[in-house]
């Protein structure tokens, strides 16, 4: 693949202009690494369960069968598992800084800043996009979604964690996904599309537990291997991550604030509203005109670094 040129200068890609030591040893150290880190935010995550299920007089019980805490509130167990993603976020850290002795910053960007006007840009137009989507989706099948009782209280406790640390939450996927997974793997496959497919098949395949599988593994499957192909995609033709790490963020904070699914890992929170039906065929159908809208707007508004 060729790194394109702009009045004859080299325009850094972040899978393959990498600074630090990054040789196969060190990978599978820091994989050990954060593999330890995800344990101990697991461990985090049912301390304060089991804690919170003994000051609570209604009592909170882990479920062997499902492998979670029932009767939690759901937005607090949203705050508890966010902050699993803090512990993620120091394991990855340790690994870029000690092991590949660079900064964390070059999971997203070879460039020398971040460039926040990218996320914050992206962030806006997909959270503008989706909300406009649901919109449409909302007048065209108003029986598929039921209005919650508002109760101002509990809605500000699920804005200010979702405002909080989801963008921590969807930023670490992206720094595993498309950051230290993606330059492994771009040590040996350097073609865009076939990177998207194999990071399609990595994200598919580890949200394949998820509970709204049980509509139907096949289209929701479908679904999160196109979400996992279009990110990494448009991360990969971009050069860097910030507009991946901007999208992620508004589709799943636009999700808990709006739309409720019992039937997913945010469980009952009390959003705006909740899904009563969903046909996941008519999803992925709407996801991918959502991201090809996206991808076109994206693209002619910040020009590809590469590719």
């Amino acid at each position: 693949m060729e790194i394109s040129l702009v009045g004859g200068i080299h325009i850094k890609h972040y899978l393959f202009d990498l600074p630090g030591k990054n040789g196969w040893k060190r990978y599978l150290l820091s994989s050990l690494i954060i593999l330890v880190s995800l344990i101990a935010g697991s461990l985090l995550y049912g301390i304060l369960s089991v804690v919170t299920g003994l000051l609570n007089e209604d009592g909170i019980v882990f479920d062997n069968t499902s492998g979670e805490f029932v009767g939690m509130d759901p937005t607090l167990d949203l705050l508890f598992m966010n902050l699993t993603y803090v512990i993620w976020m120091l394991g990855i850290w340790l690994s870029i800084r000690f092991v590949h002795k660079r900064k964390l910053k070059t999971l997203i960007t070879a460039n020398d800043r971040i460039n926040w006007k990218q996320i914050f840009g992206s962030f806006t137009i997909y959270f503008g996009l989706m909300m406009l989507l649901e919109l449409v989706y909302l007048l065209i099948f108003p029986e598929h979604f039921a209005w919650n009782e508002f109760e101002l209280g509990k809605f500000l406790f699920l804005f200010f964690v979702v405002l909080l640390l989801t963008p921590i939450q969807t930023t670490v996927e992206e720094l595993i996904f498309r950051g230290f997974l993606l330059q492994w793997i771009g040590k040996i496959v350097i073609n865009p599309i076939v990177l998207g497919v194999i990071m399609a098949i990595v994200f598919g395949s580890l949200h394949f537990f998820n509970p709204e599988m049980e509509r139907s593994a096949i289209w929701v499957g479908l679904d999160y291997l196109l979400v996992g192909f279009m990110l990494t995609f448009l991360a990969v033709k971009m050069g860097s991550s910030e507009l991946s790490i901007g999208a992620h963020a508004a589709n799943n904070m636009f999700l808990f604030w709006f739309i409720g699914d019992p039937q997913s890992v945010g469980g009952s929170v009390p959003s705006l509203t909740t899904v009563v039906h969903n046909e996941p065929a008519i999803s992925l159908v709407l996801d991918g005109l959502l991201f090809l809208v996206f991808y076109i707007i994206v693209v002619k508004r910040f020009k590809p670094n590469a590719i």
